[in-house]
């Protein structure tokens, strides 16, 4: 009995997944929903989503390009998930789960993203940006990227901080005017929503 349950411990020290390890594709995301579809709400745990790809899997744009005014991102390619590009012609808010990836590039011909911008709605009620999760990984090579730690400009809800004053400070204008919708159906925060 004793060296069975060292053996059960010594396998969960090392992640394997039957433990619950965040390598699994049961990692335990801090939002609710399908865990392919939405992206966990902490850097940590989206790094590691982020690797594994599931966001390109969504609708995603086909090419990377030069970013669409007023957006500061650089070269990008955004990919959004099934609610959003479900809602991409509509009017309404976003449902609670709508999220996006946007792909940073150093430069249009880089076969590799250097960064990443997330969202994610975490309730049906934006509330102006504050119940949006907000992470941005800018790439090394960004100008401004030493300013933050580990290049990472955001991580957290949009009611303080570097959520609020740098991602929702922006994109709470989306489709508010014509400068202010790049792309049709822009509104709620998202100002280019892939449709499928």
């Amino acid at each position: 009995m004793r060296a069975t349950t060292l053996a059960l411990i010594a396998v969960c020290l090392f992640g394997v997944s039957a433990c619950g390890g965040d390598d699994d594709d049961t990692m335990n995301n801090d939002s609710t929903g399908d865990q392919k579809q939405t992206p966990p709400t902490s850097g940590a745990k989206l790094t590691t989503w982020l690797a594994k790809g599931y966001y390109k899997q969504w609708h995603c744009e086909d090419a990377v390009h030069e970013a669409r005014s007023p957006s500061p991102h650089g070269y990008n390619r955004i990919c959004s998930n099934d609610l959003i590009a479900d809602n991409a012609t509509g009017t309404g808010a976003w449902p609670k789960g709508a999220a996006a990836v946007k792909e940073l590039y150093n430069a249009e011909t880089d076969a590799t993203p250097g960064g990443y911008s997330v969202y994610l709605k975490t309730d049906s009620d934006s509330k102006d940006g504050a119940n949006f999760y907000w992470y941005e990984m800018l790439p090394p090579e960004s100008p401004i990227a030493g300013m933050f730690p580990g290049g990472v400009a955001a991580d957290g809800m949009g009611d303080k901080g570097n959520p609020k004053d740098l991602c929702v400070a922006c994109h709470g204008a989306a489709g508010s005017d014509t400068a202010h919708t790049p792309s049709p159906g822009g509104r709620d925060q998202v100002y280019t929503p892939v449709g499928g």
